[in-house]
């Protein structure tokens, strides 16, 4: 027997109702995880951007550190290389003898020492032409094959010195210079100097 106290009657109008607010809401919630989704990979692409931005802008400052940096290393050494090039014409034009025999051009420069045995055996405290070998005369050794004898040079930095002496290992475009103590031998060590060499009158 059916109850009939507990029966729900039902409006078929409102149950077509309800379905249609059904399926509005269902295509209303696809809708908005539709959107959710292209929210969500435009802001990753944002991110993205902005990251890749930020990694970019570390690198140009780094690049332009680098390029302050090389532009400080070369104005010292063009500054250094201006004030080279006047020290050179000013040597030039301190020697009167200079003409067309004149060069100049970079030499090896070392030191060495009068009466020490570690600069040959045959060392007696006179040069090879016969000078006696005092580092106040501001003798240098040269190759007389390249330099001859009495030839006066100016080394960058250093001066003029006289071509008065020679060395068994001085050939070429080697220099070694008259000196009085090791130590200044050892801190001078071997270094490239511009020279002018101005060749003598005999020569």
């Amino acid at each position: 027997m059916a109850d009939w106290d507990n029966a729900i009657v039902v409006d078929a109008g409102e149950l077509r109702r309800l379905r249609d607010d059904h399926a509005k809401l269902q295509k209303a919630g696809r809708r908005q995880r539709v959107t959710l989704f292209v929210l969500g990979i435009a802001c990753a692409m944002t991110g993205t951007g902005l990251y890749l931005g930020s990694l970019r802008l570390t690198a140009t400052a780094r690049d332009a550190k680098e390029c302050r940096k090389t532009s400080m290393q070369s104005n010292i050494a063009l500054a250094a290389l201006a004030q080279s090039q006047q020290n050179i014409l000013a040597a030039t034009e301190q020697a009167p003898s200079v003409g067309t025999k004149s060069w100049g051009r970079r030499f090896t420069v070392t030191k060495y020492l009068p009466r020490d045995p570690a600069y040959g055996r045959f060392n007696t405290g006179y040069t090879s032409t016969r000078w006696k070998a005092d580092p106040k005369s501001r003798i240098v050794a040269v190759d007389p094959k390249l330099i001859p004898y009495g030839s006066w040079l100016w080394i960058e930095g250093m001066g003029w010195y006289r071509a008065q002496d020679c060395g068994a290992a001085i050939k070429g475009f080697r220099l070694d210079l008259l000196t009085d103590t090791q130590q200044d031998a050892m801190e001078f060590g071997k270094q490239d100097r511009f020279v002018i060499v101005v060749p003598s009158a005999d020569a």
